[in-house]
């Protein structure tokens, strides 16, 4: 006897899979922006607004100073940044529906591990000479108010790195050569930025920004190329390491 068919109170409901977001293929806008941060950090050309007739004489001191000249560079390249990445920054953050609880605490999660690996490490190794990167930002605590140093190291640094690093570098270089392979090449060039300026390599003293970076395009490949998730993990790390540089560093130096 035929059996017409009928509901299956077992089947199991379909997954929902993490998708790819699609980064697209790089565009003038992207070679433009990309050209304009390696003239103005790589090569330095932001500094010459120092030797412009004034320029120095507007601030209380030479920190003050620096931050000025990282100010306005943050935001020509911050701009160029958010034009040619909102969309793919507005539209990755539907990663979050997936497994939002994971992701969600994987954000303090991912930024602890790092902090532990790069203890034991640095630990390990002895004691690192400070990047170029590090000292400035300590130079600048003395000096700068806490809200404008957070728009700038919170806020904007964090949108412009992961824009070149991982959405240019990772995303769309990809479609070029094998993901992890550029993955490498991300972090190799996210390390050795925050030591430009310094005329020194230490290593030891690259070991926080490489597990950052590590963890960073890692997360950026897993959640499907999420330039919203890199940059959320990014403001988070920074945002703590801000927050600790204002609080401790005056308490330590005393």
């Amino acid at each position: 006897m035929h059996q017409q068919p009928g509901p299956y109170p077992y089947a199991p409901f379909p997954k929902r899979r993490q998708p790819v977001f699609d980064t697209g293929p790089a565009r003038a806008g992207d070679w433009v922006v990309l050209g304009i941060y390696v003239v103005l950090f790589v090569f330095g050309a932001a500094g010459l607004l120092v030797m412009v007739p004034g320029f120095i004489e507007a601030f209380r001191d030479i920190e003050s100073a620096q931050f000025g000249v990282n100010l306005i560079i943050y935001v020509v390249v911050f701009t160029g940044a958010m034009i040619m990445g909102f969309e793919a920054l507005r539209s990755s953050f539907a990663t979050f529906k997936y497994h939002p609880w994971a992701k969600a605490l994987m954000v303090p999660g991912a930024w602890l591990g790092t902090l532990i690996v790069s203890a034991i490490v640095l630990t390990s190794m002895g004691n690192p000479v400070k990047s170029e990167n590090q000292l400035a930002i300590e130079g600048m605590t003395t000096s700068v108010p806490f809200p404008m140093m957070f728009v700038v190291a919170v806020l904007m640094g964090p949108l412009v790195e992961e824009y070149i690093f991982r959405h240019l570098l990772i995303g769309k270089l990809s479609a070029k050569l094998n993901i992890w392979v550029c993955v490498v090449i991300s972090v190799v060039l996210f390390t050795s930025l925050h030591f430009i300026g310094a005329g020194s390599f230490d290593l030891t003293s690259a070991i926080p920004y490489t597990t950052l970076g590590v963890m960073m395009s890692v997360a950026y490949v897993l959640t499907g190329k999420s330039l919203a998730y890199s940059y959320t993990l990014h403001v988070f790390n920074n945002a703590v390491a801000l927050s600790l540089a204002y609080t401790l560093l005056p308490l330590i130096s005393q």
